[in-house]
C-alpha cells in the first residue's frame, strides 16, 4: 500500500510539473544580488532567455558574489518550479531544494528544465587598463598600470614615487572623459582633466583609485611588531612608523623574552609577514619562524621592508660608558634640560619623540649642555646622548 502511495505521489508531482508552464526563468538570491521582495507585480532581475519554447536557458555575463542562488520560474515562489542544488558550478538542480553557494566571477550559465541539469561557466573578462603616469610615478610620463578584479578599484602596492605631479588615466591614452587629476593629498576624489595630483614626498606608497566614485587615497603600508614577546601579545598589533613606507622604526619599545614577527596590513597575507632566526640584528625571511627575543627591555627597532634587514637596540643599555655617570636635572623640566657627565665629553644629545622622530640635535665638546625644551609639547621624549666612547639613551619628560 505504501509503495502504491509513493508511487502515486511521484506520478502526480511528474504530472504537476509536465504540465506546469514556464513563462519565464531568472536566477535570484544573495549571490546574484539579492532576493525578490514579493511585492506585487515585481520582475525577477536576472531574466533568462530560451530559444526552443522553454527547454534550455540561458543567461551570459551574469555577475555573482559569494551566496546563495537558486534557479525561479515565472517570479514566484511556486514549490515544483523552483530549484536549488547541492553543487556548484554545475550539477541536477532539485524542486524547492537548498540554494546552491555561488562563487565570485561573471558567468553564462545554462538550465534544461527537462533534465534539470545546471552549468554555470566562468568567463575570463577583460577589464580597462587604469594607469598612474607623471614625473611622480615610476615611469615618469610612461603608463605603470594598476591591478583590478572588478574593473571598479584599481590598485598598486609598494609602488616608489618622488615629489612632482601624478595623474590616472584609461587604456593610456588622454581620451576624456578617462583621464584624472586632483589638488588633494594623500587622498580625495580626482577631477576629469584636471592638473596633476602633487606627491610632496618621496617614499612607496599603496595606491587605491575608485573608477566610478573617482575616490584616490596614497599610503604607507601599515608595518607592525607581532608576538608573544610584544605589548599587545599574539592578539594586537603593535604599529611602527615610517616617512617614506620603506623604512619602518619604534623607539623605546617594551618587549619581553618570547617570539616576534614583522607583518603588513594586520595579516599574514604573503609576502608581508616575516621572522627570523638572528638576534638583535639579521635579515627577515618571508614566513618563518618568530624572532626570539631572549631578554626583557626597553628597545629601538628597526626594519627596512625592501632589504628585509631589522636591527634590535636596547634603548637604556650602556654602550661604552656608564650610566651613572650621566645626570639630567630638572626632569620633568619647565623650560630647560641640563645635561652633565661627570667622566666624559658630550659630542651631541638628539631629542627623539615617542614614535621614534628626530626632534632636533644640540652638539657640544664639553661635560654638560643645555637642551631647550620651551617649545616642545608636553609628554615623553628621549636623549641620545653621544660621546667619544659611545651613546646611550634616557628618558625625559616635559610638563
Amino acid at each position: 500500500m505504501k509503495k502504491k502511495l509513493l508511487l502515486f505521489v511521484i506520478c502526480l508531482m511528474t504530472f504537476s510539473f509536465a504540465n506546469a508552464q514556464i513563462n519565464s526563468l531568472a536566477i535570484v538570491g544573495d549571490g546574484a544580488g539579492g532576493w525578490p521582495t514579493g511585492a506585487v507585480g515585481e520582475v525577477d532581475a536576472h531574466q533568462m532567455s530560451t530559444a526552443d519554447g522553454g527547454l534550455h536557458w540561458t543567461i551570459n555575463n551574469l555577475a555573482l558574489s559569494s551566496g546563495a542562488v537558486k534557479f525561479r520560474a515565472n517570479n514566484e515562489w511556486n514549490p515544483i518550479t523552483n530549484w536549488g542544488g547541492t553543487t556548484f558550478p554545475s550539477g541536477t538542480g532539485i524542486a524547492d531544494g537548498a540554494a546552491m553557494t555561488s562563487v565570485s566571477g561573471i558567468y553564462n550559465v545554462t538550465f534544461n528544465t527537462n533534465t534539470l541539469a545546471y552549468t554555470f561557466v566562468l568567463q575570463k573578462v577583460t577589464f580597462q587598463t587604469i594607469s598612474i603616469i607623471g614625473d611622480a610615478a615610476p615611469g615618469g610620463w610612461v603608463d605603470t598600470d594598476m591591478t583590478t578584479t572588478d574593473g571598479i578599484i584599481y590598485t598598486l602596492k609598494r609602488v616608489s614615487l618622488v615629489p612632482g605631479g601624478l595623474k590616472f588615466r584609461g587604456d593610456h591614452s588622454w581620451t576624456l572623459p578617462y583621464n584624472w587629476g586632483g589638488t588633494n593629498f594623500p587622498s580625495g576624489t580626482s577631477v576629469v582633466d584636471a592638473a596633476p595630483i602633487t606627491i610632496p614626498n618621496a617614499g612607496y606608497y599603496n595606491i587605491s583609485f575608485n573608477k566610478n566614485t573617482l575616490v584616490y587615497s596614497f599610503a604607507f603600508q601599515v608595518i607592525s611588531i607581532f608576538g608573544d614577546s610584544t605589548p599587545g601579545g599574539w592578539s594586537t598589533d603593535t604599529d611602527m612608523t615610517t616617512v617614506d613606507g620603506n623604512n619602518y622604526t619604534l623607539a623605546n619599545v617594551s618587549l619581553i623574552p618570547g617570539a616576534l614577527k614583522f607583518r603588513g596590513g594586520h595579516s599574514w597575507t604573503l609576502p608581508y609577514n616575516w621572522g627570523g632566526t638572528a638576534f638583535p640584528s639579521g635579515t627577515a625571511v618571508v614566513d618563518a619562524n618568530g624572532i626570539t627575543i631572549p631578554t626583557a627591555g626597553n628597545y629601538n627597532i628597526n626594519f627596512n621592508v625592501s632589504t628585509a634587514t631589522y636591527s634590535f637596540t636596547n634603548s637604556l643599555s650602556i654602550k661604552g660608558f656608564n650610566l651613572s655617570k650621566l645626570s639630567v636635572y630638572p626632569n620633568p623640566a619647565n623650560v630647560n634640560w641640563n645635561v652633565s657627565s661627570s667622566n666624559e665629553n658630550i659630542e651631541s644629545i638628539q631629542i627623539i619623540d615617542v614614535l621614534g622622530k628626530k626632534i632636533r640635535t644640540s652638539s657640544s665638546n664639553s661635560k654638560s649642555i643645555t637642551v631647550d625644551a620651551s617649545s616642545l609639547k608636553s609628554g615623553i621624549y628621549f636623549a641620545k646622548i653621544a660621546t667619544a666612547t659611545g651613546t646611550d639613551t634616557i628618558k625625559l619628560i616635559k610638563n
